[in-house]
């Protein structure tokens, strides 16, 4: 009688023991998930405010750079018109239409290429967002194998040791 107490006891130390095991697995996958959970949200912030703040820095400088060009525009306007009025209205007509051909080829080539850069940053930052949330979806995937064949693994041991003790009470 006192072998099988002992023996009791004995199982329920080793079940205690392999529960913990199970256990401190299922809180490092909890750690590790909640990691890789701020890792995404830190990505996504960062995102946010360099896409913000660039882009509101782009808007500003395109705004100012457009009302300079606007305010030079009305100062040649005004020039040409004292300076060539001997000259008639169709000279003045070509000299603005240049004009307005240079600014726009000056806003072509001061705004075109930094959008394009930043839309080549945002798209190749989202791709890479989708890449790691799809490897941190498949090692959390992974892990939740592994913990499950962990607990079958805990729950055959105890079974066995179960059995192999009810075979030598008998």
């Amino acid at each position: 009688m006192a072998a099988v107490k002992n023996e009791e006891k004995v199982t329920n130390v080793i079940d205690v023991f392999w529960d913990g095991f199970l256990t401190s697995f299922k809180t490092f996958q909890s750690f590790q998930n909640g990691v890789e959970e701020k890792s995404l949200e830190a990505f996504e912030s960062q995102l946010e405010l360099v896409e913000k703040t660039t882009l509101e820095q782009l808007i500003k400088f395109e705004e100012e750079s457009k009302k300079l060009i606007a305010e030079w525009k009305a100062n040649l306007q005004e020039v040409l018109n004292n300076a060539l009025t001997g000259y008639g209205v169709q000279n003045l007509t070509e000299w603005t239409d240049k004009f307005e051909e240079v600014e726009q080829k000056v806003e072509a080539v001061a705004f075109s290429p930094s959008k394009k850069t930043f839309e080549a940053f945002f798209e190749s930052q989202a791709q890479l967002e989708s890449a790691l949330k799809e490897a941190i979806g498949q090692r959390q995937k992974n892990r939740a194998e592994v913990l499950d064949a962990i607990g079958e693994y805990v729950d055959q041991l105890k079974q066995t040791k179960k059995i192999t003790h009810l075979q030598l009470l008998n």
